[in-house]
Parts: C-alpha cells; structure tokens; sequence
C-alpha cells in the first residue's frame, strides 16, 4: 500500500492511488475478520441462546458496503480525469502494478482455501480479489501508456476495475442478504424434505416449517410433525428417524415437535404448500 502511495504521487495515477485505498480496507478487512471470528468462537449466553456466530456475518456486510464505497470514489475521480487528464509516468504504473500483483496473489490463495467456509472470510477474499483485479488495471494501463501515450487509459481503467469490484461483491451481498433475511438454505429443497418426512410412516403431515441459516455451515430447521393417534411405534425412534432425514439436507440445529391432534395450531403459518407441489408432480407423472 505504501508503495502504491508513493507511485501514484510519482507517477500522477489514479489507477495507483485507488488500488492503493482498496489496499488500505484490506487490512481493515482482514482485521474485521478476524475480530468476527475470534467474537464467533465465544459461548452462547442466557442472553445469546446462538452465541456470536452472526458477527462473521455482519463483518461480511460491512465489508461489501465498503467495496461499495470505494468504488463509488472510484468512479468519481475517474469521471473528473476524463475532462482533465493529466500526464502519466508508465514505466512507474507497470512496476509498481506487477508488485501489487505478485502480493495479491499469495494474499488471495491463503484466503481462498476458506472462502466457501465462511462468508467472513469471504467478504475478506473478495476484498483482496477486487484489489487483485486493481493490480492487473493498472498493468494494463501502464502498458497502453508506455506503448501509445495514452494517458486516458488510466481512468478508463480505473472504471473497469471499479465496475469488477461491484461485479465480484455482489454475490457476498446476496449471501448476507439472505441469511439475514433467514432465508431457507440454498441446499435445502424444502418440498423434497417435507415429503421424505411424510413417507415416513406414522407420520400424518409435516407443518409450520422453518429453516435458516445461523453463519455459514450452520444451518436451523424447526417443524412440527403431526402423527396419527393409532401409530403403534415408538415415538423416540420416529423421532430420530426424522431428525436423520433433516441430517441429510445438511440441517444441523433441529428442532421437532411431535403432535397427535392439529388442535391450538390455528395461529401457526402451517407452510404445506410442499403438498401442492407434490400433488402437481404425481399428476404430471400419471399422465
């Protein structure tokens, strides 16, 4: 970061001095981060019956707003130097680049191996991929300034790379976006396990079904099973029958409640529509 720092006042380049405060929130970033995580591993209270797991989470947001920012002055200075631009040093743009390229590289295969694990880590790798695709600009920029004199090249670039890092966040939003939403996993087909439920025998209907997710990797489901009065089995083997079947769509937190009577459940949002989809599904096989 320094070195891109002292480069963009020597060399006059906006590309340089951008990937130079991308530079900056990475290791703010990296250091969110790692405070997340370390909140994370704490233990869960009276008062935080899930413990700390949704600061990886929330890290991760921060994260991608301040992608969102640094894009955005980005493309204001860039805007300013397409009316004004002013002459740029090449050869200093290309070496300090291919530095910044070389240290972008280690800096993304480190967090690469636990990017999928943790959408904090994630919001951290997606930093130093954006400042990765920083580096590669202001090579090319330099390149084009060097070989033709086209200083223009450095703006340009500049917005290329701020539109990438919009591109290459917005995946990390939708993530943080849905789970704090508790929105149903992505691996979880919500009929097909309602349905595998019902197979089961003695059980009558599967209702007020939720599942979310708590952190990455870590994911709740909660649902009622309603069993026929006149099952003779018994009732703690059927129960982990179901909870085995919930295993199966990487549901880790589960909790059921076994019912012989649909009496008092009017208020509940009974969720059934899985019986809809099923229905519509033999129909279109039988014909």
């Amino acid at each position: 970061m320094v070195v891109e720092v002292i480069g963009s006042i020597i060399s006059g380049s906006l590309a340089l001095l951008a990937d130079a405060g991308h530079m900056l929130t990475d290791s703010a970033a990296i250091g969110l981060a790692l405070f997340a995580m370390w909140l994370s591993g704490r233990s869960a209270t009276a008062g935080t019956t899930f413990g700390y797991h949704r600061t990886e989470v929330l890290a991760a947001l921060i994260n991608t707003l301040t992608l969102w920012l640094i894009a955005g002055w980005i493309f204001f200075e860039a805007f300013r130097r397409f009316f004004e631009t002013p002459e740029v040093h090449g050869d200093v743009l290309f070496g300090v680049g291919l530095v910044g390229l070389v240290v972008n590289i280690i800096a993304a295969f480190v967090l690469h191996r636990a990017a999928g694990e943790s959408l904090n880590v994630e919001g951290a790798y997606q930093h130093v991929l954006a400042d990765l695709l920083g580096s590669v600009g202001v090579i090319i920029s330099g390149i084009l300034v060097l070989a033709f004199g086209w200083y223009i090249a450095d703006p340009i670039l500049s917005v290329v790379v701020g539109l990438l890092i919009l591109k290459s966040s917005w995946g990390l939003f939708m993530g943080v976006f849905k789970v704090l939403l508790e929105g149903t996993p992505d691996n979880v087909d919500m009929y097909r396990l309602c349905s595998e439920m019902e197979d089961v025998e003695g059980v009558t209907l599967v209702h007020d079904v939720h599942a979310w997710t708590i952190t990455l990797g870590y994911h709740a489901f909660t649902a009622h099973v309603l069993v026929d009065p006149e099952y003779p089995g018994d009732s703690g083997e059927l129960l982990t029958r179901l909870r085995k079947i919930a295993q199966g769509f990487g549901l880790t937190h589960i909790t059921l409640q076994l019912e012989h009577s649909a009496a008092g459940c009017e208020e509940e949002n009974h969720h059934v529509d899985h019986l809809i989809a099923r229905s519509m599904a033999e129909a279109e096989g039988a014909t």
